[in-house]
């Protein structure tokens, strides 16, 4: 398996990634192209990377208050508007391509 990427142009549909902290990512083409549409400085892809942390003051990845999702990425500064949530299968952290605006 591949590290994740730092850019959405890199990342390949439904391929497990590994994340700096050792998680399994992986991404559905809708979710790639949500990326590459509101997430340019790659933000979201530097919050996955640094995995789950304290939903206050923090980049990274925290629970999803989604129904059927694990955990959202959560971003500060500009791009901080949105949300790409995930769900566990089978061991890997799955992005299909929900986005939201909280």
């Amino acid at each position: 398996m591949e590290a994740l990427p730092d850019n959405w142009a890199d990342i390949q549909p439904d391929i497990a990634y590994f994340s700096p902290t050792g998680m399994l990512v992986s991404f559905a083409e809708s979710q790639i192209k949500l990326g590459l549409k509101y997430d340019r400085k790659g933000k979201h892809l530097k919050a996955i990377e640094k995995g789950q942390v304290s939903p206050r003051g923090n980049v990274g990845l925290v629970a999803s208050q989604e129904s059927g999702y694990d955990l959202k990425s959560k971003v500060l500064g500009k791009g901080g508007d949105r949300r790409f949530h995930a769900k566990f299968i089978d061991g890997v952290l799955h992005f299909p391509g929900l986005v939201t605006e909280h």
